[in-house]
């Protein structure tokens, strides 16, 4: 009785793992599967899973944000205030407006460089903020000094958008909010769509039978780390079939990790691509003393064989956004020049 019962066990923890399994396979599957619908005026609208995650009425828009709260904004705000800068250009793409701003030296759309400043990334000046009356703020949630502002936003009842995007698809999900609330369905069409559709041809062309290894490296003037899978670089790498070497911290929520030359040499990836951010001169002095002065580091083929790249900053240290196929091309490029000439 005890095998039976055990033997019995054992299919159904079977089986229950296998209908998991299926499902979260649906559920990555109604991430990408789009739909086409008519409109009161006849025209085809296309339909995606951000929909069930953003309810629009004529009035407002209720979305899903980073915390996992349900929040609920008036459309078309007038007296906007943006705390990160590449959701300050995704907030223009969509048709938006500002009052308000950090101080950043790029990164800012032109329509939006008079803007008002309201402090620096890490230190918001919040008497400023509250003082211009905003009917919504736009901040990143997991930025230093940026997550905390949101119970004074809650007691002062001042609406927010608190989110976070490091790839494509969660791009795709920000500006479906986005233009939602700025009521411009259409530019969601026209740029996302439009991007996705240049995106999904690139990855066709990549060869299945490769599987270059890639060292993905982000330097600055104070030291050099090693970025993994989950930071938005590492992201359109995986997707175009890479291998990132730096795979011992995979299971982490960290998006980089301390430099090894060791395991860089144990691994001798078929690329090393370079992240930068601030002065490019310094960056380059700071590269060469803690890892091209090492002996070793000449040995790598990677290095051998030209193929240490430094990657512009423009696609690769500020998000993308409306020039994430140009991004990804930038790499298939580099990872295979044989098919993208």
């Amino acid at each position: 009785m005890v095998l039976i019962l055990a033997m019995t066990l054992s299919v159904f923890t079977g089986c229950g793992g296998k209908k998991e399994v299926d499902t979260e396979k649906n559920d990555q599957t109604a991430l990408t599967e789009e739909t086409n619908e008519e409109n009161q005026d006849g025209k085809e609208v296309s339909k995606t899973y951000f929909d069930e995650k953003i309810k629009v009425t004529e009035e407002t828009v209720t979305f899903v944000d980073s915390r996992g709260e349900k929040i609920t904004i008036k459309k078309n705000p007038n007296r906007v205030i943006g705390l990160y800068a590449s959701y300050l250009d995704l907030w223009y793409e969509a048709g938006g407006e500002i009052v308000g701003r950090l101080k950043s030296s790029s990164n800012i759309p032109k329509a939006f460089e008079n803007a008002e400043e309201v402090g620096t990334m890490t230190q918001p000046n919040v008497e400023k903020i509250l003082e211009m009356e905003p009917d919504l703020v736009i901040l990143r949630q997991d930025m230093k000094g940026q997550g905390e502002l949101i119970p004074l936003f809650e007691n002062n009842n001042i609406p927010f958008i608190a989110i976070s995007y490091d790839n494509f698809r969660e791009y795709s999900y920000a500006m479906r909010l986005f233009t939602a609330i700025t009521d411009r369905e259409d530019l969601y069409q026209e740029k996302v769509i439009k991007i996705k559709d240049k995106i999904d041809s690139i990855l066709k062309e990549i060869p299945e039978e490769k599987e270059p290894s890639v060292l993905l490296m982000f330097a600055t003037a104070k030291g050099v780390s090693v970025k993994l899978e989950n930071s938005f670089v590492g992201d359109m790498l995986k997707d175009l079939g890479a291998k990132n070497i730096a795979y011992d911290a995979k299971l982490t929520d960290e998006e980089m990790q301390i430099f090894s030359m060791e395991k860089v040499l144990e691994r001798d990836p078929d690329f090393i691509l370079v992240q930068t951010m601030g002065d490019i001169e310094k960056i380059k002095d700071r590269l060469i003393k803690d890892v091209e002065e090492n002996p070793a580091w000449g040995s790598l083929r990677a290095v051998k064989e030209g193929r240490y790249i430094i990657l512009p900053k423009n696609l690769y240290l500020y998000k993308p956004n409306a020039k994430y196929a140009q991004a990804y091309e930038g790499l298939a490029k580099i990872l295979y020049p044989e098919v993208f000439k």
